[in-house]
């Protein structure tokens, strides 16, 4: 029996334009005799769960997948952004989890040869999530709150023994309980410790600190002219000599002319406002450099390391790095100093991992361009609060 035969509903359709429409709908209410509830008519050309047209909600979801910001989306088509938010998730979960429900990630199809593991900030108050993901591919596999082997062994049980067979080896950086959770599990994977940040642990924890205490020692001795010579060179102590000798010898033209760096216009009278001229150092970095490890046979040891472990990443074998590497850590004990013995227990520690680098060739280069994505993703969503979306926006953006 029908109650209602009069009753209006409004669906929100496609723009016209810049112009938002509204559908009005005449629907008809009955009670249902077995339950007395009252039902309405079946609409089929409304979404499900939303007073909006399925044309609407497939065009929503056809500018969301083309990287536009919820706030861009809602504009345009005239809906709230939590609406907006709504449908990108459903969207997501359909791709990227079982069943579409959102609660586990769905496997990766073809098993992966070379993984990368990293953390990064998810909330301020040292709150981190753990993400993997495919080397080859530049695919995120795998995401999870915190940093702990758990993190490991939860995506070992998420894809299974028989997938983790095809992987030969993980990069990670410095960090040690993600490559031992992977040999706990998995022993046949090598874990490679990534060099860039060995050697940034060098320049910050050694390079840095060395000259602050060479720096102060002077001071203290009434070397004034000395220390002032350390004071601002931390990028010389850092460079290695190649780096010295390509600022102190720009390229030149067949002219002779210096070439410049090619910028984004070269048409002058394009510019709407001038720009100041930088001014450019005259300094001469080789010059400077000499001038600072005269005499001081701790600083010129500083080079040393860093022309041994550029020549240990360029041997081809594992036992020929490891004889390199064995020659930093008794030149660094050797010195008598804290920095470097603490450099030479870091190489100890990481000995395996550090020479697997020669048999592999993979860093976490990759990982570390996800974690910049991810800050640009948040940036342009002005934050996105709820973790599994976020989860799910990077997994889908490390597929474009």
């Amino acid at each position: 029996m029908h109650v209602n035969d009069r009753l209006s509903i409004y669906l929100r359709h496609l723009p016209f334009g810049c112009v938002s429409t509204l559908l009005e709908v005449n629907s008809v209410q009955y009670i249902c005799p077995h339950c007395n509830c009252v039902c309405k008519d079946c609409l089929p050309f409304k979404s499900p769960k939303h007073m909006i047209t399925k044309q609407l909600h497939k065009y929503t979801e056809d500018l969301l997948e083309l990287k536009l910001t919820l706030k861009e989306v809602a504009e345009i088509t005239g809906l709230s952004q939590p609406v907006v938010k709504e449908i990108d998730k459903k969207r997501l979960n359909r791709i990227y989890t079982v069943n579409g429900e959102g609660r586990e990630f769905i496997k990766p199809e073809t098993p992966s040869t070379k993984l990368g593991i990293d953390e990064f900030s998810l909330h301020k108050g040292h709150i981190y999530a753990t993400v993997i993901m495919d080397l080859d591919t530049g695919h995120v596999l795998w995401l999870a709150h915190g940093k702990s082997k758990d993190c490991v062994f939860k995506f070992i049980d998420h894809v299974g023994i028989e997938w983790m067979k095809k992987v030969e080896c993980v990069a990670s950086d410095m960090n040690a309980d993600f490559l031992a959770a992977f040999k706990e599990r998995c022993p046949w994977i090598k874990g490679v410790y990534d060099k860039f940040h060995l050697i940034k642990n060098f320049n910050e924890k050694v390079v840095s600190e060395v000259r602050k205490d060479e720096q102060e020692r002077l001071i203290k001795e009434g070397r004034t002219e000395e220390a002032q010579r350390l004071k601002g060179a931390k990028y010389v102590l850092m460079s290695t000599k190649e780096t010295r000798y390509s600022k102190d010898h720009p390229e030149e033209d067949e002219n002779g002319n210096v070439k410049k760096k090619r910028r984004r216009s070269n048409d002058k009278e394009q510019r709407i406002f001038d720009q100041p001229k930088k001014k450019k150092s005259q300094i001469e970095m080789e010059k400077a450099y000499q001038n600072i490890i005269k005499d001081n046979e701790l600083l010129l040891g500083l080079d040393f390391v860093k022309s041994s472990l550029s020549d240990a990443y360029n041997c081809k074998t594992e036992d020929e790095m490891k004889g390199q590497i064995k020659i930093i850590i008794d030149y660094c004990e050797a010195t008598n100093n804290k920095h470097f013995k603490w450099f030479a227990r870091l190489l100890k520690n990481h000995l395996e991992g550090i020479c697997n680098y020669a048999s592999y060739q993979i860093t976490t280069g990759k990982v570390e361009g996800t974690n910049n994505m991810i800050k640009t993703l948040r940036r342009r969503h002005y934050g996105i609060p709820d973790d599994d979306y976020l989860f799910l926006k990077i997994m889908d953006e490390s597929r474009r």
